[in-house]
C-alpha cells in the first residue's frame, strides 16, 4: 500500500470516519479506522459493530492495500504536519507510515484482515430531503437505555410517499414526517445512526434496507446499521385530541424557568396554572419551599411536567408556545413545524 493524498482532504474525511469508531471495544481493532487505498482514492471506515462509516478522498495510488491505524494519533500527526500532502505506505503487515515533507512517523496498527467485514448498501433505494433536519427535531426523545430495545431507536414508517418519523422514551414522544420516493418497510433505526445522520449528512440521502441492516448513502458518505428488531409501540392512540390550549412566549417562559430552577426540588417537578391572563410557573416541595413567576399567556392550564422535558420543549418551539391539554393526568400535547411533541404529566399536590 502506497498513497499521497492532500493533508487536509484526509483530515477532513478521518474527522467524519471517527465518528463511529468506538472509544473502548472488546474487539480492539473497532478502535481503529481501517485505510484502503485504491481506484484512485483512500477510502476510510470506521465502526463499532453497531454503526459503520464510510467516506473517500481522491489520492493518487502507488500500490493498492489497507492497514487499520488508531485516528486519534493520525489525527494528531496530521494537524501538527505542515505539508500540503502527505504519503501512506504500508510497513509490515499492520504499521502505518504517514510522511508529509519533512516529518514522518510510523503507527502501530492492524493488519487489514482482522477488520470486521462490512455489509454494502443493498436493496432498491428510497430518496429522502432534509431527512437530518426531520432527525434533529425528534431525537431528543428516544430513550437512551430502555428494557424495551425498540425505544432506543427511531420508528422509520412509510406512508403514501411520506416517511413518519417517530421517537419515544415512555415519557415523551416526537413525530414528524417527510417526503420519499421509492418503498421501504417499517423499520427501526438505532440512536447513534440517528445522531450521525443529524451531525454528518445534511443533504439528500438515498436509504438501502436489506434483511438486516439499513444504509443511508449521501453527502459522500455511506453510513450503515443493523436495525432494531421488534415492533414499535402504537403510539397514535395516545396523542390527545382537542383540548383546551395555552399560548405563551417562550423566551418568557424559559426565563421564568431558569429561575425557578434555582429552589428545584428533587422530583424536578414544574407547576404551571393559568388564568385571568397569567401563567404562573411554579415549584414547590417541603424542605424549599415555594417559588413562583408568572408570564403573560392567553388560555387556561393547570398541570406539572419534569423540568428538563419541559425546557427540551421550548428549544424546539418557535417565539410562542401553544400547549395542549385535556386535564392534569392526560400528557400535553405541542404541534410546531409539522412536528407534534408529547409529554406525560407529573402528578402533584396542588
Amino acid at each position: 500500500m502506497r498513497a499521497t493524498t492532500q493533508r487536509m482532504a484526509l483530515l477532513e474525511t478521518l474527522g467524519k470516519v471517527k465518528s463511529a469508531v468506538a472509544g473502548k471495544h472488546p474487539l480492539p481493532v473497532c478502535t481503529a479506522v481501517l485505510i484502503r487505498a485504491g481506484g484512485g482514492q483512500l477510502t476510510l471506515v470506521g465502526t463499532d459493530l453497531e454503526v459503520a462509516l464510510t467516506a473517500s478522498c481522491k489520492a493518487t495510488i502507488g500500490r493498492q492495500g489497507a492497514v487499520a491505524a488508531t485516528p486519534k494519533d493520525l489525527e494528531a500527526f496530521l494537524k501538527l504536519a505542515k505539508a500540503d500532502t502527505v504519503t501512506l505506505s504500508l510497513v509490515g503487515k499492520n504499521s502505518l507510515r504517514i510522511e508529509a515533507g519533512s516529518a514522518a512517523t510510523t503507527l502501530e496498527g492492524y493488519a487489514a484482515e482482522d477488520f470486521p467485514p462490512l455489509p454494502g448498501a443493498k436493496g432498491k433505494p428510497v430518496t429522502v430531503n432534509g431527512l437530518s433536519d426531520a432527525l434533529r427535531q425528534i431525537s431528543y426523545a428516544v430513550a437512551k437505555k430502555d428494557h424495551r430495545p425498540v425505544l432506543t431507536g427511531v420508528l422509520f414508517d412509510p406512508r403514501n410517499g411520506k416517511m413518519a418519523l417517530a421517537a419515544a422514551d415512555g415519557y415523551r414522544l416526537a413525530e414528524t414526517t417527510v417526503k420519499m420516493k421509492g418503498q421501504l418497510e417499517q423499520t427501526i433505526v438505532p440512536r447513534k445512526a440517528v445522531l450521525l445522520i443529524e451531525k454528518l449528512m445534511p443533504g439528500k440521502i438515498s436509504i438501502h434496507r436489506d434483511e438486516r441492516n439499513i444504509s443511508f448513502v449521501g453527502d459522500g458518505l455511506v453510513l450503515t446499521a443493523e436495525a432494531i428488531k421488534g415492533t414499535f409501540p402504537n403510539y397514535q392512540q395516545i396523542i390527545p385530541k382537542g383540548g383546551s390550549a395555552l399560548t405563551v412566549d417562550s423566551a418568557a417562559l424559559k426565563d421564568a424557568l431558569n429561575t425557578v430552577a434555582v429552589t428545584m426540588p428533587a422530583n424536578r417537578a414544574i407547576r404551571l396554572l393559568a388564568r385571568g391572563g397569567k401563567l404562573s410557573v411554579s415549584t414547590k416541595s417541603d424542605e424549599r419551599g415555594q417559588t413562583e413567576v408568572k408570564v403573560p399567556a392567553k388560555g387556561k392550564v393547570k398541570i406539572a411536567f419534569d423540568a428538563k422535558f419541559l425546557k427540551d420543549l421550548l428549544n424546539k418551539a418557535g417565539t410562542e408556545l401553544t400547549l395542549r391539554t385535556t386535564n392534569a393526568q392526560s400528557p400535553g400535547v405541542v404541534k410546531q413545524n409539522g412536528t407534534v411533541h408529547v409529554v406525560m404529566p407529573l402528578f402533584v399536590e396542588w
